[in-house]
């Protein structure tokens, strides 16, 4: 029988599997293993370390940002504020129609000074201080341009024109079409004073539609393009503005002429075809000739425009600006 204490003989499977895990090799293959481990376990904890400092940065950003933007808003809502102010200021001058500029300058004047005085008591309740003055441009001499339209009325010298509204009687509308417009319609014509070149806008009765009014225009009085119909007119007086570029308050687009937006450019305004109708306008023009014709008595000297200078400053905040105030200017 044999002795089940006895060692095993050389040689054996048992002999060999134990010097294979006590050998070089076989603690070799257990250090790798463990590498792997900790290396999984470094780049875990790694990513995670990451992940909490990019959101943390990202929550700090959004943070940071909306800051910027509540402190940059305070200043934006002066400045509209001045901005406004001022244009109500000008037009609520020169429809007073005062007897000379020097007048009409020294109320917009004492205006800016009031109204430095009100933003300066809305910025202290922000935490804040501002300041509004005219800067060294000031403001400019203009003509308040208002009175009946007929062929004899004319403007000169026009460098810019804005809130420029032609109100007529609906009932007076000349009919035509794009074709017969430069003969039939009423006609506003702008006569750049340094060239041969003129620009059309005709308001008619449109006969090839059903709608009540439209607008057409050309250049040098040829190849009159219609730009907009309007289907109703709303009571009895029809509003073109031909700076706004709207009929009867609806969008109309394309009406002044783009040649003249930037103030490049000095111009006569005109009338044709107007003897007939029933028509008045309104416009402030950057000029200091007087009208001529069925304008030339209800015109007074105004302020075309005001150029400001705002200056803003919290704890966080400074801000400077220059603006030119010039309400109802066609866009450039």
């Amino acid at each position: 029988m044999a002795d089940v204490n006895a060692p095993p003989a050389e040689g054996t499977d048992s002999d060999v599997d134990g010097a294979a895990l006590r050998g070089a090799d076989g603690f070799r293959e257990a250090d790798r293993g463990q590498l792997l481990l900790v290396a999984g376990l470094v780049m875990a904890v790694s990513l995670v370390a990451l992940v909490v400092l990019l959101n943390a940065s990202i929550y700090s950003e959004n943070l940071a940002t909306r800051g910027i933007e509540a402190a940059d808003g305070e200043p934006l809502e002066i400045r509209a504020a001045a901005v406004d102010g001022t244009g109500t200021l000008i037009d609520a001058t020169n429809r007073r129609q005062p007897g000379s500029y020097s007048d009409a300058r020294t109320d917009v004047e004492d205006g800016i000074a009031d109204l430095d005085g009100r933003l300066a008591r809305t910025a202290a309740g922000q935490g804040g201080v501002s300041h509004l003055n005219l800067t060294g441009d000031e403001l400019r001499e203009g003509r308040y341009v208002t009175g009946p339209v007929d062929d004899s009325a004319a403007i000169r010298d026009a460098e810019r024109t804005r809130a420029f509204v032609l109100d007529i009687d609906a009932s007076s509308l000349p009919s035509a079409n794009a074709s017969t417009a430069p003969g039939d319609a009423i006609t506003v014509v702008f006569n750049e004073s340094d060239s041969n070149r003129t620009h059309e806008a005709y308001v008619y009765d449109p006969t090839d539609g059903p709608a009540d009014a439209a607008v057409a225009t050309a250049t040098n009085g040829t190849d009159a393009t219609e730009t907009c119909q309007l289907d109703a007119v709303d009571g009895d007086r029809l509003a073109v503005g031909l700076t706004a570029g709207t009929v009867g308050g609806e969008p109309c687009p394309g009406i002044w002429p783009a040649d003249l937006r930037d103030g490049s450019v000095t111009y006569d305004i005109e009338f044709v075809n107007t003897n007939d109708t029933d028509a008045e306008m309104t416009a402030t023009v950057l000029t200091t000739t007087e009208p001529h014709g069925s304008l030339a008595d209800a015109s007074t000297p105004a302020v075309y425009d005001a150029t400001l200078r705002l200056r803003y400053r919290t704890a966080d905040v400074r801000f400077e600006t220059t603006v030119r105030v010039a309400p109802g200017e066609p866009d450039e």
